[in-house]
């Protein structure tokens, strides 16, 4: 098969993490690559008859992206908190124990204790921080109208995530001729050429779009609403669907606020307090820290350095050994009036501002296991007792 090495513009971390992301993306024609930092070079293994000149074309193009920075990637580090840890392969456990099986690219059934554990995640998120807020439970569908991402610039900021939701034509002779191909020689993706209606549908990628569109044209009370909700969210990752850490089909929590700048902003750093404390709670080995979303399109460092400098966003991160790496848990993001322009959300006649924290349910269970291991006996103290706590009153 024909191959690839091609210089890195960089071997800075961040950089190195955004090109890993990013270059499963490049092509289809690309099998694997592996990323050598000692020489600053990545190698692609590409699929027979690929284009390798234009495929070095695309990589340079790739790479040049993830390079620049338009205002400088400002960094900063609110909460260090490190424990030594042993290396627990927390995904070939959970396979092995039937706490967890894969059913598809990036699907994952859980059950037993990894399931409990995501109960109990969303349980704590739920008291602890719509408590706190007084949120108010509303209930998501799992797909979202295409023109609401479009509003809410979903397309030109993460395209690679799509996954469009349609039907088959209502015709009798489409529905027909289908279901007849199914019963004499099985399904494939073959019998839905030129049959399917129109992609108005997306699988939604996130939790919170369903909370601006649901306020369309209101004029909130001061100081604004806050609101809770969970959502079976999904996002195409292509080669990184791997383990709980970047799955296609996932749970997010989040906690939403529109309103008034000021009151938005202070809820916002109440909510960063609180992840705080239950990182010290729990004894987690993490970071809280200013982060940038893996933005997937040509203006890449202008989003990304902006979002930065602005400290629009920021990540726990909890340590995954195994991996030699930290995953993201828990995202805080501020938005200022973007979704309140967009969808006409008012405070006293101005335009909303909006900020939201979520937690992917699945990958705090990836980083629980991976931390701790899996006898609940040897848990931190906080975590056996809010574990424990949830199986005694039946929860599950």
């Amino acid at each position: 098969m024909p191959t690839m090495r091609v210089d890195l513009e960089s071997t800075n971390p961040e950089y190195l993490g955004q090109v890993r992301y990013a270059m499963t993306f490049v092509s289809e024609d690309v099998l694997s690559y592996e990323i050598l930092e000692p020489e600053g070079k990545v190698v692609i293994e590409l699929r027979p008859g690929a284009d390798v000149e234009s495929m070095q074309g695309k990589v340079q193009q790739l790479l040049e992206r993830y390079r620049q920075n338009e205002f400088g990637m400002k960094s900063a580090v609110y909460l260090d908190q490190r424990r030594p840890l042993p290396e627990i392969n927390a995904w070939a456990g959970m396979v092995e124990r039937r706490w967890a099986t894969p059913v598809g690219e990036g699907h994952v059934i859980l059950r037993g204790p990894a399931a409990r554990l995501h109960a109990l995640v969303d349980r704590k998120a739920v008291t602890m921080f719509g408590g706190e807020f007084r949120a108010e439970q509303e209930i998501f569908p799992s797909t979202i109208e295409s023109k609401t991402l479009d509003r809410c610039n979903h397309f030109t900021s993460f395209p690679e995530h799509m996954g469009f939701v349609s039907h088959l034509q209502q015709d009798l002779d489409v529905l027909s001729q289908f279901s007849s191909a199914c019963r004499t020689g099985g399904w494939s993706t073959a019998l839905h050429d030129g049959k399917m209606g129109a992609y108005d549908f997306a699988i939604s990628p996130s939790c919170c779009y369903h909370a601006y569109e649901g306020m369309e044209g209101w004029d909130l009370e001061k100081p604004g609403r806050c609101i809770t909700a969970i959502l079976n969210c999904q996002r195409y990752e292509g080669a990184n669907h791997a383990s709980l850490s970047r799955l296609r089909s996932f749970y997010m929590r989040e906690v939403v606020w529109v309103g008034q700048p000021s009151w938005v902003i202070a809820s916002r750093a109440k909510a960063e307090e609180l992840i705080c404390q239950w990182a010290k709670d729990w004894e987690l080995s993490c970071t809280l820290e200013i982060a940038n979303d893996m933005f997937f399109t040509d203006d890449f460092a202008v989003k990304a350095s902006f979002q930065r400098q602005q400290e629009a966003k920021r990540e726990l991160r909890m340590d995954i050994p195994s991996d030699k790496n930290s995953i993201s848990v828990f995202s805080s993001n501020f938005h200022a009036t973007t979704f309140g322009k967009a969808f006409g959300i008012t405070v006293g006649g101005r335009p909303a501002v909006s900020a939201c924290v979520g937690w992917g349910c699945e990958r705090w269970v990836y980083a629980l296991l991976s931390q701790f291991g899996f006898d609940p006996v040897k848990w931190p103290t906080g975590l056996k007792r809010d574990y424990d706590s949830l199986t005694t009153e039946g929860t599950l």
